[in-house]
């Protein structure tokens, strides 16, 4: 089974944490984040689990927990891919965090 994420995939300077352990990020978009395993021991694919996602925004960090539901983990590839559970306040602040990273370029 292939899952393919529906937003557009950004290379963005997120950082992403996983059981307080940082995860370098792949890719980040809307409706997840794609990222290496490095280390880690992966959680289970379909697994619910906790990330804080570490944003540059109005010239500091804001930290953002969110639930997200493993959809990838492959060890070879050393890749996992996160699907971010439905949460409204997190989208918002995602799309203001995406206008910022435009209007400096970076998307």
């Amino acid at each position: 089974m292939s899952v393919t994420r529906q937003h557009a995939r950004h290379k963005l300077p997120v950082q992403v944490f996983y059981n307080k352990q940082h995860l370098k990020l792949i890719d980040f978009s809307l409706g997840g984040t794609g990222v290496e395993i490095g280390s880690i021991s992966p959680p289970e694919q379909k697994a619910k689990i906790k990330l804080v996602c570490i944003f540059p925004i109005s010239g500091e960090n804001i930290g953002w927990e969110i639930t997200a539901k493993v959809v990838r983990v492959d060890k070879e590839k050393n890749f996992m891919a996160f699907e971010f559970i439905e949460d409204d306040d997190f989208k918002k602040f995602s799309l203001a965090f995406y206008d910022e990273m435009r209007k400096k370029g970076l998307m």
